[in-house]
């Protein structure tokens, strides 16, 4: 089961769009003087800060970002890396949209001060840098609240100015993500979700071998977009691609690199899952509920989410249902606005596991409240066929 499926190649790729600071700051230095991008103290510091950021030190890369800011008053910066923490805040998640409000008005203000310059001066290369970072920012989240014309006119725009970002530099490997993930994103995913279609117009003829290659040297060769190159790389291997081993080596060459960061933990989980690597699995999957109950950043939100259905789920299906009880029993207890089907299936499955224990009367109750909560058509079929006949385990 996936998350928003239908959504996932619009959404990653505004997110590579939005790393195009990271490919601004190796284009600029063999184009044009006077940048902010040309100075290699702030250069160290942008990589220093998100290094931390995506290691989910928080108040480390806050530190790093501001200091920046400070250096450099009323320039777009400002506002562009002080928005990173609530971002990394929605893509926990993304069901909790308290942080939407101030996210917006930080990437407006992008936009604002970045319009400012180009009014001065058309090619101003911070001006065009930062205001595709913040229209592709901007484009993402609006993907996750179903905003989707604003979101592809957005990622069109962002697109352009990635393009010229290209003609002034084709050969810098930092480009290749965004590049790369159009090149994929647009060739398979309107086959495999045909509400996309319409959207395709707004983008590019793509190219899926092409787009695979080009992501793929974005993170061999790439200075500053290695991680999110690496990130997309496990999603469209997981999700599209159905090459889990692929997925697990890029979830691996992340957790190595930023072991703190939730998100790349379950997706290691979840991987080893695909897998059959129990044992991994299990113990990558109750690390990721140790660390949620130490209160570690991240470890909250739609990644406990993944990590409680999961878990249970292969604790039934590796025969351990009294383990899988607990599992699910948390699973339960989350917010329902966080947990949408996985419920469902939660409830199913601790149906399987009671019923694989004896306690047929207390089966019957969860295979019940599964029909009850409008399940995905899976789960109303295995829960009425278990209500005739008892999960034999």
């Amino acid at each position: 089961m996936h998350a928003h499926p239908a959504s996932v190649w619009i959404r990653q790729a505004f997110l590579s769009l939005a790393l195009l600071l990271g490919s601004a700051l190796t284009a600029a230095a063999t184009t044009r003087p006077a940048s902010i991008l040309d100075d290699e103290q702030f250069r160290t510091d942008v990589r220093q800060g998100l290094d931390r950021l995506y290691d989910m030190d928080y108040d480390g890369a806050n530190a790093a970002f501001a200091m920046i800011e400070q250096h450099y008053p009323g320039h777009p910066v400002g506002p562009f890396l002080r928005a990173l923490l609530p971002w990394w805040e929605i893509l926990v998640d993304p069901d909790d949209d308290s942080q939407d409000d101030a996210f917006f008005k930080a990437m407006d203000e992008v936009i604002k001060r970045c319009d400012r310059r180009l009014k001065a001066d058309p090619q101003d290369l911070d001006g065009m840098f930062f205001k595709a970072g913040a229209l592709a920012f901007r484009g993402r989240l609006n993907t996750d609240r179903k905003n989707w014309l604003r979101a592809a006119l957005d990622g069109r725009k962002a697109l352009q100015l990635l393009e010229e970002v290209r003609k002034r530099d084709p050969e810098n490997p930092d480009l290749l993500l965004g590049i790369g993930l159009f090149d994929y994103l647009a060739d398979v995913a309107p086959s495999q979700y045909p509400v996309l279609k319409p959207f395709t117009r707004f983008f590019p003829k793509g190219s899926r071998e092409r787009g695979l290659r080009e992501i793929a040297e974005a993170v061999e060769k790439g200075q500053f977009v290695q991680a999110e190159a690496a990130f997309c790389l496990v999603q469209i291997h997981y999700i599209f691609e159905h090459d889990y081993a692929t997925s697990l080596h890029y979830a691996r060459w992340l957790r190595d690199r930023y072991p703190n960061n939730a998100l790349f933990h379950v997706y290691e989980g979840r991987t080893l899952a695909r897998l059959n690597l129990w044992p991994d699995e299990h113990q990558s999957l109750l690390d990721v509920l140790e660390r949620h109950s130490e209160g570690k950043p991240g470890y909250r939100g739609d990644v406990m989410t993944q990590a409680l259905y999961v878990l249970g789920r292969d604790d039934v299906r590796w025969r351990q249902f009294g383990e899988a009880i607990p599992v699910l029993s948390r699973l339960e207890g989350l917010p329902s606005g966080t947990a949408g089907d996985y419920k469902a299936y939660g409830r199913l499955y601790r149906g399987m596991a009671l019923d694989a224990l004896g306690k047929r009367d207390e089966a019957v109750y969860w295979y019940n409240r599964a029909i009850a909560s409008r399940p995905p058509g899976e789960v109303r079929d295995k829960a009425r066929t278990y209500l005739r006949s008892p999960y034999p385990g």
